[in-house]
């Protein structure tokens, strides 16, 4: 209970610009300048950047070093991490920032409470938000932890801090839009949105998107609600993270510039008929290139007007060819998902990268259907173009084999194949060599592919920072170290 209310929630923050362990000092002088304190000559503006990056409780003894420094830290952009405040009780805590807000005059850089116990402190509640707003927040995270299995309503004046670049909420409800407060005119400058716990009206959603042109990142974590609608629109929206979360539909309805669509541990809400949650992607997302895990039999993929199917015939209106990187889980073993694979793959025509993660449902089948992928017609994405395949949860299946003959036979620019070996322990690392060893005699598309065994990572979940870092090319290649590998010469190495 500890880790899924307090630990879990707390990963997913962003990286603190400032560490405690720094401190502030000066390297004594020698006889030559008498001890001339040379820190304190510097401008200004440089003792303002010094301030900055000091822990909140080093940052306001500062006022105290001398007459020089009495007024910088109020002149300075205020930078406060309450966990710096740690190990403080929570009642002293909370009125330290209460303090250190009423102090300052602003403007404030950065934020970040994720340790006060907001729901129990409705008078600061209530002053915190008016003087972040007043202060023209840049960075804010705020998380009412204790409210974690009851959440409360978020207050107001939050939504007018027009300011914001980033903005962290969890354990909260939001505000439905008829309550938004008079002069809360959206978020102009917001690049990065992530809703932890927070429960929002589909509508409340929608106008923050519509009042976000700035906005690059958005996450829902641990988003629910009976009927959910997420529809993803915005001019500058690049990456979209929906993790361990419900939705009737997640929906890619006007965002031109979407790079990354990535989900995870997603379902359609717990009603208990069976339904499919609906990922819909309309046409022109012409800049999408990274999108998964989508999950054969838990999604339903629509693309354009077009609900893909097993049998769905390919048409460029039922494609997005922009993606180069997909990532799926399937059950190798259920002739129904294999199939819809197949039309899966035929959807994404110049994939260059595909993660598979081979999921059970109740433990292996037995079954391999190598008949049907004998038999299937080219897809263009594994004859022209895939070079990198990594298969999570490798355990020896013959369906498993079944795929992988199929992959060595038909891809022919295949460069890399990574198997991640399972940790449900249903397979040895040598029961999967032997394999392998047996596939290496078989006739290859591409002589050039190079076959590694690898160990899966310690935690099976997907790393969040990883997976919303644009700069990170591949947010779903983790594993762990590689056990075995070979060539298509024939060479085994350990």
């Amino acid at each position: 209970m500890e880790e899924l209310l307090f630990r879990r929630p707390l990963s997913f923050l962003p990286v603190r610009a400032v560490t405690p362990h720094g401190t502030l000092s000066a390297v004594p002088g020698g006889d030559d300048d008498g001890g001339e304190d040379r820190i304190s000559a510097l401008p200004d503006e440089l003792l303002h950047i010094v301030v900055s990056r000091l822990p909140i409780k080093d940052a306001v003894r500062t006022t105290v070093l001398s007459p020089r420094w009495r007024g910088i830290w109020r002149s300075a952009p205020l930078v406060l991490y309450d966990a710096h405040l740690l190990p403080a009780r929570e009642p002293a805590r909370a009125a330290a920032v209460d303090r250190v807000l009423a102090a300052h005059p602003g403007p404030i850089r950065a934020v970040h409470l994720a340790y006060c116990f907001l729901a129990a402190h409705e008078r600061e509640l209530a002053r915190w938000p008016r003087r972040l707003a007043a202060g023209r927040v840049r960075d804010l995270v705020f998380l009412n932890l204790t409210a974690a299995m009851n959440l409360v309503p978020l207050p107001a004046d939050i939504l007018r801090c027009a300011e914001l670049r980033r903005l962290y909420l969890g354990f909260w409800m939001f505000p439905d839009t008829g309550s938004f407060p008079e002069g809360a005119g959206g978020f102009p400058h917001l690049r990065e949105l992530v809703l932890i716990n927070t429960f929002m009206e589909d509508s409340s959603l929608d106008r923050v998107l519509a009042t976000s042109p700035a906005l690059k990142t958005l996450a829902l974590v641990v988003s629910y609600g009976k009927g959910k609608h997420v529809r993803l629109r915005g001019p500058k929206l690049q990456c979209v993270l929906f993790w361990q979360s419900e939705a009737v539909e997640l929906a890619v309805l006007d965002a031109p510039r979407l790079e990354r669509l990535i989900m995870w541990e997603t379902s359609a809400p717990s009603e208990g008929d069976g339904s499919l949650m609906a990922v819909k992607i309309a046409e022109g997302a012409s800049s999408l290139k990274v999108l998964g895990y989508l999950q054969l039999g838990v999604h339903k993929l629509e693309i354009g007007n077009t609900v893909i199917k097993a049998d769905t015939n390919v048409s460029p209106t039922s494609m997005v060819p922009s993606v180069k990187n997909l990532a799926l889980m399937v059950n190798l073993g259920v002739l129904e998902e294999v199939q819809m694979l197949a039309s899966f793959l035929r959807r994404f025509p110049n994939i260059e990268t595909l993660h598979l993660e081979h999921v059970f449902y109740g433990g292996p089948t037995g079954n391999d259907y190598a008949d049907f992928f004998m038999e299937l017609s080219p897809i263009e994405c594994v004859q022209s173009h895939i070079r990198t395949v990594i298969l999570h949860g490798m355990s020896g299946d013959l369906s498993e084999v079944a795929f992988l003959m199929y992959l060595s036979q038909r891809a022919n620019e295949l460069q890399k194949l990574t198997l991640v070996v399972t940790d449900k322990k249903t397979a040895t690392v040598d029961d999967v060599k032997h394999i392998l060893q047996v596939l290496a005699i078989t006739p290859w598309a591409s002589e050039r592919c190079m076959v590694s065994l690898v160990h899966p990572k310690l935690e099976h979940d997907l790393n969040f920072h990883r997976a919303s870092n644009l700069s990170v090319s591949d947010p779903f290649l983790e594993h762990g170290r590689e056990c075995f590998r070979f060539t298509k010469e024939g060479y085994p190495r350990v």
